[in-house]
C-alpha cells in the first residue's frame, strides 16, 4: 500500500499493490501539465487506486485523454486514457514517499527537451513503450 496526494492535502490516495510500471514521459503534453521537462508516472490498474478526498477535478486534454489535479492547489494528480483502458497513471511524486517506485524507462523519448539528460541505463522508447527500444541509457 501507498500513499499521495497534493500540495495542500485536499487530495489524497492510496495505491494497493504493486505497479504495472513505472516511467519517464518526455510527451509535451506531460511537460505542459507538469510544468516540468520530464513527468514520471506509476501505472496501475484503476481498480488498485481509491481516492480518499474529493476535490479532484479533471480537464479533457485531447480526446480520450483525461488528466486529474486539485481544484484547490493545481498540483497534477493523475492522467487517464481510453487508450489505456482500465488503468490510472499517477504522478510518482504526489506520493509520500515516491522512493519506493523506481523508473523501468523512458516514453516519447523522440519529444524530449534536448538539453535534459538523465544519465540512467534505462530503454528509450519513440512512443509508449510497447515495441522495441530506439536507445539505451549512457553505460556507466
Amino acid at each position: 500500500m501507498a500513499e499521495g496526494g497534493c500540495l495542500c492535502g485536499n487530495v489524497r490516495f492510496v495505491s494497493e499493490g504493486d505497479p504495472k510500471w513505472v516511467a519517464h514521459c518526455h510527451c509535451s503534453s506531460c511537460r505542459r501539465h507538469t510544468g516540468s521537462a520530464v513527468a514520471t508516472f506509476v501505472g496501475f490498474e484503476r481498480g488498485q487506486v481509491t481516492f480518499a478526498t474529493p476535490a479532484r477535478s479533471v480537464y479533457s486534454s485531447s480526446p480520450g485523454v483525461f488528466r486529474s489535479f486539485c481544484n484547490h492547489c493545481g498540483t497534477p494528480i493523475a492522467y487517464e486514457a481510453e487508450s489505456a483502458k482500465g488503468e490510472i497513471h499517477l504522478y510518482v511524486c504526489t506520493f509520500d514517499e515516491p522512493e519506493q517506485f523506481v523508473p523501468q524507462a523512458h516514453v516519447h523519448f523522440t519529444e524530449r527537451v534536448p538539453w535534459v539528460e538523465l544519465h540512467d541505463d534505462l530503454p528509450r522508447f519513440a512512443d509508449t513503450g510497447g515495441g522495441t527500444p530506439i536507445a539505451f541509457g549512457p553505460k556507466k
